[in-house]
């Protein structure tokens, strides 16, 4: 009966196809019991000169049972259907465990075809959408258009084997291709750490040659820069001219499609292979990096380096020669060129991934020259942590965090910090949280609270940093700024939150010296309001024993005050605002319906 009910909607589907005068359609539905999927097999015909593109061409229309929801894919027939693989379509090089059709589905879900609306998910119209992109993918093939200048780069797909147990990091830009392009060194050994296991995150930290120069030093922020390995794992690497490919855009599967695909662009990596492994005949499995530079747009020119890393068999060495030969070099590199680089022998490719800030950045990224100066946070309880976790995520690399307070349970309602951070203090716990938030952070911490002598010096060089970011909701702070006379001019921001944060006051002024007495009229009136509040209010206690009043204020509260203030600031910055700018924010909410922060008084000084 189920079965009944799905062929139904299958066939309901199916009808429109005939509606399609370059499609026919080859045989009913059927269910297979390997695959647990139903197919339908179509015949498409297009206009090709192309010799891998046939003018008649079978393919599988593969859906699950769930249809119109669930999996549906396009995939060539084994016979009858293209044996290359083609940009927007998955490795096409292997068979599936029915015979039926190869790996090579067509990449139509996403925007990589013009003139189509997003896909829709009707039983009547899902199906009929896919095929028509088939037709609209297949055509553009047979004229060799299936990518256009200006069209965001993609690599081929490499299969993966160890997808949940290892990865490679590495940071490249467009600095580093110019460093790469001065060096005439083309392959050595580099030099790995390891971040963390399960999965194993290796990432480079050197590139040398094989006579041990440096080539090339990859720059991470603290939290990687630090030796987690005491001694640093080898790992050969070979840059190559363009990406290894065959067959059109395949990526190589075997040792064989990588000597092929290296022949292609001239290059001896049998050669090489015998070279480098000479420093790794250690019993061990070693990581090889294969770089190559791609561009961010077909048809540009190239302008990173992307390194595809794959997982070495282990080579040649003690006893195992081949057949023969001496333990030596000679022996061994026999041995490894006829049964450990035998062309029909696997490869075993690393999930790689480029982890340099650029790339981290692409999800949501703040203006770069922000994210380049060096800022101070005084203070580092929550809103000041709140704000600061948002900077780091957002890229920025240079950030010192001077307070000096330990964290109790209490901070936990609303600190970004946690239980083992408990006893500790806030400060350092922070500074080290906040490394691990971004590959290329570098927060430091001073371990002191802000304070000047009698000749108004104050107890830190402040003059260093580009942006004071003020967080401690003390005046006593804000007067010592009061008292400074700097050298250059600053950016400096003041942040603190009403009872409950509520409210959100800030002043952000550029200058060398500053006067926070504007900022004190404009928020006088609504600190006055809330001493009146805080006199009605029933405040919580802070711990058992003399009644210590604790400041109330959810984490929904801190972070929406954090947030607010990150976009202010910004805009501030990017501006290039010379005017003093003091503002008031206040929560509002209509008829039962919260409508966030709204500013509700400025006020400008010049």
């Amino acid at each position: 009966m189920e079965e009944n009910l799905i062929l139904n909607k299958l066939n309901q589907a199916r009808r429109p196809l005939d509606s399609l005068s370059q499609v026919k359609i080859l045989t009913d539905w059927q269910f297979d019991e390997t695959m647990q999927v139903w197919y339908l097999r179509i015949n498409i015909s297009v206009e090709s000169e192309i010799s891998y593109i046939l003018r008649d061409s079978q393919w599988y229309l593969v859906v699950s049972s769930e249809y119109p929801k669930g999996k549906l894919k396009v995939y060539p027939d084994v016979e009858n259907g293209i044996k290359v693989t083609l940009n927007h379509q998955s490795n096409n090089s292997k068979i599936v465990k029915n015979g039926l059709w190869r790996s090579g589905a067509l990449c139509l879900e996403k925007n990589t075809l013009n003139n189509f609306q997003s896909e829709p998910h009707g039983i009547d119209d899902r199906l009929l959408y896919h095929v028509k992109r088939s037709v609209s993918w297949l055509e553009l093939a047979a004229k060799g258009q299936l990518i256009s200048d200006n069209e965001p780069f993609e690599l081929p797909e490499f299969t993966l084997r160890n997808t949940l147990d290892k990865q490679f990091a590495f940071s490249e830009d467009v600095v580093t291709f110019m460093q790469w392009e001065s060096t005439e060194c083309k392959y050595g050994i580099a030099e790995l750490d390891v971040y963390k296991s399960n999965p194993f995150i290796y990432y480079v930290k050197i590139f040398k040659s094989l006579v041990g120069t440096n080539v090339h030093y990859t720059k991470w922020g603290k939290q990687l820069e630090a030796a987690h390995l005491t001694n640093l794992i080898k790992a050969p690497w070979v840059l190559l001219n363009q990406p290894p490919v065959i067959n059109e855009w395949q990526a190589p599967e075997t040792f064989g499609d990588l000597i092929d695909a290296c022949n292609n662009q001239n290059v001896d990596i049998v050669g090489v292979l015998e070279k480098v492994v000479s420093k790794i005949r250690d019993g061990k499995r070693h990581l090889f990096l294969l770089g190559f530079p791609i561009p961010k747009y077909f048809g540009g020119e190239p302008e990173i380096i992307f390194w595809n890393a794959l997982y070495l068999p282990v080579v040649s060495h003690g006893k195992k020669t081949a057949n023969g030969f001496r333990n030596n070099n000679l022996g061994w590199w026999r041995r490894d060129k006829c049964e450990v680089f035998n062309r029909s022998n696997k490869i075993d490719w690393i999930d790689s991934e480029n982890w340099n800030q650029q790339e981290i950045s692409t999800r949501g990224k703040m203006n770069d020259q922000l994210l380049r100066k060096r800022i101070l946070l005084v203070g580092g309880g929550c809103i000041g942590a709140s704000i600061a976790e948002i900077l780091v995520r957002s890229g920025l690399s240079n950030l010192t965090i001077m307070d000096n307070d330990l964290l109790s349970v209490g901070n936990l309602s609303r600190h970004t910090l946690n239980l083992n951070d408990i006893g500790g203090l806030k400060e350092v716990s922070l500074c080290k949280y906040l490394n691990s938030l971004n590959p290329h952070a570098n927060v430091d911490v001073i371990k002191n609270l802000l304070s000047n002598d009698s000749n108004l010096k104050t107890n830190t060089d402040l003059e260093k940093y580009d942006i004071i970011l003020e967080c401690t909701g003390e005046n006593n702070v804000l007067d010592i700024f009061q008292n400074i006379n700097f050298n250059k001019k600053h950016i400096f921001v003041s942040v603190s939150v009403g009872l409950g944060a509520k409210r959100l006051y800030m002043t952000l002024m550029n200058g060398n010296s500053y006067d926070f007495t504007g900022f004190y009229d404009l928020i006088f009136p609504y600190i006055e309001k809330e001493k009146k509040l805080f006199s009605d209010f029933n405040l919580p206690r802070n711990g058992i024993g003399c009644w210590n009043p604790t400041f109330p204020g959810r984490s929904d509260d801190v972070w929406l005050a954090a947030a607010t203030s990150v976009k202010a600031i910004e805009n501030y910055f990017t501006s290039k605002s010379k005017e003093n700018l003091s503002l008031v924010y206040e929560q509002k909410d209509n008829s039962g319906i919260f409508e966030g922060y709204q500013l509700v008084e400025k006020r400008e000084d010049g």
